[in-house]
């Protein structure tokens, strides 16, 4: 194999991952930011007293989408930094791993909050 097809492979490669990061931000957005939503339209069309609480998983879903914009500015620092680091030295650092790990974590956080939020909806729905 030539070094001109494996470096094109490695291009491809992190094009996908970039891809597949960007859709993974957009579930998380969708499902939080649609979890919000829903919950708000059926309390609108709820009458009186018969609205089960709903309050707390709202802020489960709201929280799950702050940490999904918090995931992706950290996923954006990690980019620059590899970006920064190739264009100044032509060659990637680790110094990109603290950002990386705060988008992770944040990412796992997101979801937490939209199973949790979840969990208690079905909860309220219940009693």
């Amino acid at each position: 194999m030539t070094d001109n097809y494996i470096t094109e492979r490695l291009t491809e490669s992190y094009k996908a991952l970039v891809t597949l990061s960007v859709e993974a931000f957009r579930y998380l957005a969708l499902i939080n930011g649609g979890a919000v939503v829903a919950l708000l339209t059926y309390l609108g069309n709820v009458e009186g007293n018969n609205a089960p609480d709903l309050g707390v998983p709202l802020l489960w879903f709201i929280g799950g989408l702050v940490a999904c914009g918090i995931a992706m500015a950290f996923a954006y620092f990690t980019q620059l930094r590899l970006f920064n680091d190739l264009l100044l030295t032509g060659k990637f650092s680790t110094g990109h791993k603290p950002t990386l790990w705060l988008a992770i974590l944040a990412y796992i956080i997101s979801l937490s909050s939209f199973s949790y939020g979840a969990w208690l909806a079905i909860q309220a729905f219940e009693q």
